[in-house]
């Protein structure tokens, strides 16, 4: 599968999708050279809002894409001056708190709120002004297929709406393909893999609201329980809020998605249309599944293609952002001739079980969340209160990989840690002084890299890999971070794989070497 120099493709891979999936997969792919296509029916990015959350290692990844100070506008730290996320009962009791830190391992807040609309504007800009990238705006897929050597797509002009009277089909080859086209996948439809469904099924009317000026009066976050109608609100980036409503079986059907319902539900918050702007409301059945298998030869599915999840812990967007990452330098590998095939089985170990257990934790809470029996609802609170006078919990958003391509040593799926480090020309975060993407050894107290033996500095090399360390003649731990992180994995020698993701660690720096035959082992083709 790694020769793809036997045939001219005309892209290195071919997208399909261009939501915020996709244009991150295709500026990561081009940032280490490689060709890409994206074909995508809609001529424009969709305009409404949809995702409103964003996870510290996500805005990690996205920050590796030079959006510069552009992005930073865009965003809202969830908690930024104390607030936290509150559960109350129907009467508006609050039963229990939760905290968003302003710290991550990231070295970014834990979550951030953010517009879509705009974040999406943000990375077309950049996909447009990528020469590396070529869109097929108004083009759908109609047929894929796929032998030893590549892909062949076939496109047709496309409204968004629907397909063009008698347009010109176009004939795309690609060495590979990914399917980022969301929930109504028609890669996935087309490779015809099934998915795994844990039958929660809620029908919502998501509603977002542009207030004309900041709403003191109203919680900064909170889950108003039920049993009458739960409700959601959220911070939804900078100056806008999101209200979920659980759609209630005595709401007439012909009514609910209309602005006066949404009005109507808005009342009781405050919120009218003089010091508001109703910007979309929207009817969800929220789901929670994913795909049986993401991989289909040399075609693989990445965000909501492979897994859909009810957004009450906000990692939808961030699940399919994380995708992007983990699959991004294996494709690099792959189409440079330097990859196993495994690359992309192991792609699909890592994220599938990383995604169902985020899908089955959000079902967890989504139970919680829409119960409506009067009795039921009744001992959650009480629980909820028990929970509560024990103080404010943290919200879980990180989730650890396993299997893959990674070391079986407590330490290969962690996140690697980013903080402030200094150097002879100032202080920086970890990224700032050694850019991604790439493979790093990061040493505590000496320079790893000087521990290989000829052998493997030449596979370090080919893997343009990259070493730094603290200590004489490397960085200086600003912060101290460093010293508590290397103390709680109880290592001296870390590699860190371009998606951030640890691959292993050793507690003695004179088995750097097996860090990187092991890594070798699982990721390069025999020459």
């Amino acid at each position: 599968m790694t020769d793809n120099t036997i045939e001219r493709h005309d892209c290195d891979v071919m997208i399909a999708g261009a939501g915020p999936v996709g244009q991150v997969l295709a500026l990561l792919l081009a940032q280490q050279g490689l060709n890409v296509s994206i074909v995508e029916r809609w001529a424009q990015p969709y305009p409404l809002p949809r995702a409103v959350a964003i996870a510290h290692d996500v805005l990690r990844v996205l920050r590796q894409l030079d959006l510069g100070e552009e992005l930073t506008p865009l965003l809202e730290p969830w908690g930024h001056e104390g607030q936290h996320f509150s559960f109350a009962d129907s009467s508006g009791e609050t039963l229990a708190e939760s905290g968003y830190p302003l710290e991550s391992d990231s070295g970014f807040p834990l979550m951030s709120g953010f517009s879509q609309p705009d974040l999406e504007q943000l990375l077309e800009g950049r996909v447009q002004a990528e020469p590396l990238i070529e869109q097929y705006r108004g083009f759908s897929l109609e047929e894929l297929s796929a032998d030893e050597s590549g892909v062949t797509a076939t496109v047709l002009p496309h409204t968004g709406a629907a397909l063009v009277h008698n347009g010109r089909p176009r004939t795309v080859r690609a060495a590979f393909a990914v399917g980022c086209d969301g929930a109504n996948s028609t890669v996935r439809s087309l490779l015809g893999l099934e998915m795994t469904d844990l039958g929660f099924d809620r029908d919502w009317l998501v509603v977002d609201v542009l207030p004309h000026t900041p709403p003191t009066w109203l919680p900064y976050a909170c889950q108003r329980l039920g049993p009458a109608r739960p409700t959601t609100l959220v911070p939804a980036g900078p100056g806008r809020r999101r209200w979920e409503f659980m759609i209630m079986p005595t709401d007439s059907q012909d009514d609910i998605d209309t602005d006066d319902n949404a009005w109507q539900l808005l009342k009781p918050w405050e919120i009218h249309p003089g010091n508001a702007e109703l910007v979309r409301h929207a009817l969800y059945t929220f789901r929670a599944r994913w795909a049986d298998q993401w991989r289909s030869g040399r075609v693989v599915l990445a965000g909501d293609a492979a897994h859909q999840m009810p957004p009450f812990l906000g990692q939808g967007f961030n699940s399919g952002i994380r995708d992007a990452a983990n699959l991004a330098w294996r494709l690099a590998l792959l189409v440079n001739g330097k990859g196993k095939e495994s690359l992309l089985d192991d792609y699909v170990t890592e994220r599938r079980a990383q995604v169902s257990q985020i899908v089955e934790a959000t079902v967890a809470v989504g139970g919680l969340i829409c119960m409506t029996d009067p009795e039921q609802t009744a001992q959650r609170d009480a629980q909820l209160r028990s929970a509560g006078a024990q103080g404010t919990q943290h919200v879980l958003t990180d989730w650890t990989l396993s299997g893959g391509t990674l070391r079986d040593d407590q330490i290969g799926g962690k996140l690697g840690l980013q903080a402030t480090v200094s150097t002879p020309t100032g202080s920086a975060l970890l990224d700032d002084v050694v850019p991604p993407p790439g493979f790093v050894l990061l040493g505590r107290d000496s320079d790893p890299a000087e521990l290989l033996s000829p052998a493997q500095r030449a596979t370090w090399h080919r893997l343009r890999g990259r070493s730094v360390h603290f200590g004489p003649g490397g960085l200086t731990d600003a912060e101290g971070k460093y010293a508590q992180w290397f103390d709680r994995l109880n290592t001296s020698v870390v590699l860190i794989r371009p998606d951030f993701q640890v691959f292993g660690g050793v507690p003695d720096p004179g088995a750097t070497g097996e860090l990187v035959d092991q890594l070798a082992g699982h990721a390069l083709a025999l020459d």
